[in-house]
């Protein structure tokens, strides 16, 4: 039995532990379960939980019974308060109350959103109820006079008695759910058969159709990987399940987000993939530059003192407000004074006018760093990432270099400081006006924060749709604007015109439908924080009526609260906007960690040129590691000789230049040049030896003067005029509107092709190479300008090891050595005129170019329509005589046979023989047979 007296030690004792933990309670639950949760998305739980648990509705529901009890016995406090007619005197309870419906409609809200939560968190805030609420209670019982017990107390222990139950309940039906899935899962997998038969010849649609993904890894053409094939087919598949077409835009947006969530899965964590970025910190730290780390310090400085003066300007207001209510004895001049100084420092014009004026060097360092830093990488990277990548993707990888920026502005200079604002605010508040206002302010920005994230998650979608609809409609009106040639030809202006007019309408109507979605998550928040105003408001009023404070405070609680509003509404956007940064930033990480395949070994010497031999020893190369390109390719160039290359479309010719320039290492093998392997020289030193004028020439927008100079930086115009006259260019850029200093456009777009590829000719002269590497070098000029530059050919290449690639068979016939390519191997090499006599596959060729068979279209029923289809021929510059008599010897005889042929199934009729004509092309003429 307990006397009074120990009563009332044990109630004096009980008072002081009891308050602590109606502050302790919900505060240590709400910590556990954030700090938790933090983990669990930190160290990507929350995206590969499997944790199913078929309770999870059952203990949701509890949860949502514990919160009624904690209102039930907040409703039995205030039903006390209101038949006593006197305000509630235990605070302590109130708050504790509260603070515990707040924390635990938070887990119960997060438990109630997932379908596989992380249960740790959940079950972790169970158990500490069950831990505290018994101790709660009873210390409550302890602080009561010892005597019979009230109807009101008994109520209070039948509430807690009941929510004690529904945690117990929750504990328990979350291992009986574990355990029951878990069991299902076993059984499932133990009845699971070894051999799982594919029913009615239907594949399992969950799992990968191993037949298609050999197949398709095996008919991977030209530079296709098995990563781009799966990469595509998703692609294929996500365009084709959606409701509207992918925009280039959309597409660069998921594969960078897929890139990411890769990464991040990769590394396991969010704390080591954000190591990854710690690549972009020499860029963004200022290194080796003292001025601008100590411009660093004094912004943060500026931070600091700007968190204490938002926190004077509030305090200030309310002083000059009670000095001129006489509640105070200061003078309301010198605080109107002292109020004007504070708001002028945290005015544009006063702090934030400084810290700027320090951080703008230090971000221009950040942005010239990262610029230079990814322009150089890119530049430095080998051709198989160039010929991979877009141009405008990579434009892009380098301007989102600004997102990384954006993320330390965002976390280091805004969200810290607003953090502090708010934790200083929140503490003031509550010191000034008690434990209410402080909780007020919490609970206003969690709600805050819950409405405004999920306003923002359900706007994802249609936002999605809005901007595939701003893209559809930017596509179609660049569409008809580029395409307007074709739409007038055609006559489809209204057409055109419908179809931008249905675009516009879908894009006004998805913009609709996002901007009301906006509006009304604004008005949602606006109510959130009206009534924490009008709480707060409430409650200082009744405060100041009774005495408690004064109406400066209450002005100062309004300053406050007005300062709160723009740090939640930060807080509420910063998980899109980091997440839209660390997109951005993802894309510039993947080039800026993508390592050259071409370098220079350490060490490795110049090219010591000695001549140009050039040798070939069984190349081997292969652009995918699966379909060889070049097999077994072995062939030696004496220096001084010119060398060509034949062969069908995609036969390796074009590689075998790529190689000896290297671009791309052969797979096996080795290519020489003066007995010293490509691979073991300086890179710089053996492309300073080639020169190249390529199949497509590539110009800058600049000059003719420029473009032709870039081979030879320290040229003279003379030079450059007689690298032009040697191309046959000269007095046509002479007529130019501007002569040498006209623009040619992007890429030599304002140039025909002849004068893109003279010019192109004319700046490898210009180059002087000891070796020259020509790639279709007159594919796109006429046969007079094509005599021209062949004699400026054959002036550059004289004394210099040449390797020609051409279709145009006129163009090689003079070199010293043709080689024929099929499939990637070498089947046929010597002169011309060898090769025409060994009648292979360079005779057939020349066959094929230079004697074209005509159709004879006409059927035996209608002779008299008949026609003449013969197909173009090239005009051949320099063809012997002798040569042309032979041809024209063999076209006879298969003109004869073909005629006299009991296998063609036609007898050679007069008419036949008419029609079924022969041509012979020659320089300059043509002569029917």
């Amino acid at each position: 039995m307990i006397h009074p007296s120990d009563a009332d030690m044990a109630s004096q004792a009980s008072g002081p532990a009891l308050t602590s933990l109606h502050y302790g309670y919900p505060a240590a639950v709400f910590f556990y379960y954030m700090a938790s949760s933090t983990v669990a998305v930190c160290t990507l739980q929350t995206q590969s939980s499997e944790q199913t648990n078929g309770r999870r509705r059952i203990i949701t529901w509890l949860l949502f019974f514990s919160i009624l009890t904690y209102f039930a016995q907040l409703c039995s406090l205030l039903t006390q308060a209101v038949i006593q007619h006197s305000f509630p005197s235990d605070q302590d309870l109130i708050i504790g109350l509260l603070s515990c419906i707040l924390v635990f409609g938070v887990v119960s809200v997060g438990l109630s959103g997932s379908e596989n939560p992380v249960w740790y968190p959940i079950v972790g805030t169970l158990w500490m109820a069950l831990a505290f609420e018994p101790i709660i209670e009873g210390l409550s019982l302890l602080s009561q006079p010892l005597g019979e017990l009230r109807f009101e107390e008994l109520v209070d222990i039948a509430l807690v008695a009941v929510r004690y139950l529904a945690f117990v309940l929750a504990i328990i039906f979350f291992f009986e759910g574990a355990w029951s899935a878990k069991k299902e899962t076993g059984t499932d997998a133990e009845r699971q058969s070894l051999l799982k038969p594919v029913e009615d010849g239907v594949p399992d649609a969950n799992k990968p159709n191993t037949d298609e993904a050999t197949s398709g890894g095996q008919q991977n053409g030209y530079g296709a990987t098995s990563d781009e094939t799966s990469t595509a087919s998703a692609d294929v598949n996500k365009t084709a399940t959606s409701d509207t077409v992918e925009s280039p835009w959309e597409k660069r947006q998921r594969l960078a987000k897929e890139q990411m969530e890769k990464r991040l899965k990769e590394k396991g964590n969010w704390f080591t993939y954000a190591k990854s970025f710690l690549v972009f910190f020499p860029y963004i730290w200022p290194v080796n530059n003292r001025p601008l780390q100590i411009r660093i310090g004094l912004v943060g400085i500026c931070l600091l003192t700007m968190n204490f003066v938002n926190v004077l300007i509030p305090r200030q207001m309310g002083i000059l407000i009670d000095s001129l209510g006489g509640d105070n004895t200061y003078n309301p001049w010198s605080q109107v004074l002292v109020f004007g100084a504070l708001k002028l420092i945290a005015s544009e014009a006063g702090l934030s006018l400084v810290r700027q004026w320090l951080w703008i060097p230090v971000e221009f360092y950040s942005y010239d760093a990262m610029s230079t830093a990814a322009y150089s990488h890119i530049l430095n990277l080998s051709s198989d990432f160039h010929d991979a990548k877009s141009s405008s993707d990579i434009m892009m990888a380098i301007s989102s270099g600004q997102s990384v920026s954006n993320m330390l502005d965002s976390i280091c200079f805004r969200a810290i400081p607003m953090i502090i604002d708010m934790t200083v605010a929140f503490t003031y508040l509550s010191v000034t006006f008690g434990p209410y206002e402080g909780f007020i302010t919490i609970a206003t920005s969690v709600v805050f924060m819950y409405i405004a994230t999920s306003m923002i998650a359900r706007l994802k979608s249609a936002r999605k749709k809005e901007v595939s609809a701003w893209f559809e409609e930017h596509y179609v009106r660049q569409a008809g604007i580029q395409g307007w040639t074709t739409v007038t030809c055609f006559n489809q202006i209204p057409y055109e015109e419908r179809r931008y007019s249905e675009a516009v309408r879908n894009r006004v109507a998805k913009s609709q439908e996002v901007q009301l979605g906006y509006i009304v998550s604004y008005a949602f928040q606006f109510l959130v924080l009206l009534s924490g105003l009008l709480a707060g408001a409430f409650l200082a009023v009744h405060q100041v009526t009774t005495g408690a404070a004064t109406p400066g405070k209450f002005i100062m609680l309004l300053t406050y609260w007005s300062q709160l509003v723009a740090p939640l509404t930060f807080f509420a956007s910063l998980g899109k906007s980091i997440s839209r940064d660390l997109i951005g930033a993802e894309q510039l990480l993947e080039i800026m960690q993508t390592k050259p395949t071409i370098i220079d070994k350490e060490g490795a010497p110049q090219l010591e040129f000695s001549g140009g031999h050039v040798k070939f020893d069984k190349v081997c190369f292969s652009y995918d590691k699966k379909k060889e390109i070049l097999k077994n390719v072995s062939f030696t160039a004496t220096p001084g000789t010119t060398v060509a290359f034949v062969g069908a479309t995609g036969a390796g010719k074009s590689t075998i230049l790529k190689l000896l320039d290297r671009f791309y290492d052969v797979t096996s093998g080795s290519i020489l040049i003066d007995g010293q392997d490509i691979r073991e020289v300086n890179l710089s030193s053996l492309r300073n030896q080639i020169g190249v004028v390529p199949q497509s020439p590539v110009l800058f927008d600049d000059t003719v003067m420029n473009n032709v100079r870039y081979a030879k930086l320290d040229a003279t115009d003379e030079e450059v005029f007689e690298a032009c006259k040697a191309a046959s260019i000269h007095e046509q850029i002479l007529g130019f509107s501007d002569g040498y200093q006209t623009r040619v456009g992007e890429r030599g777009i304002k140039l025909s092709g002849g004068e893109l590829q003279r010019v192109a000719i004319a700046r490898a002269i210009l180059k002087r190479p000891s070796i020259v590497l020509l790639d279709e070098a007159t594919s796109a000029v006429d046969t007079e300008t094509e005599q021209k530059i062949q004699e400026a050919l054959r002036q550059l290449c004289e004394g210099r090891t040449t390797f020609i690639v051409a279709h145009r068979l006129s163009t090689i016939m003079n070199a010293d050595r043709i080689m024929v390519i099929t499939g990637g191997e070498l089947v046929e090499e010597g002169s011309h005129e060898e090769l025409i006599g060994a009648n292979g596959k360079y005779a057939e060729l020349w066959s094929r170019q230079i004697f074209v068979k005509t159709k004879d279209t006409d059927t035996k029923e209608d002779k008299p329509a008949a026609k003449e289809d013969r197909k173009v021929v090239d005009f051949v510059n320099d063809l012997p005589s002798e040569v042309a008599e032979v041809e024209l010897a063999k076209v006879k005889a298969t003109a004869g046979t073909s005629a006299d042929d009991p296998a063609s199934g036609e007898s050679s009729g007069s008419e036949d023989s008419e029609d079924s004509t022969d041509t012979l092309v020659t320089p300059g003429h043509r002569k029917e047979v």
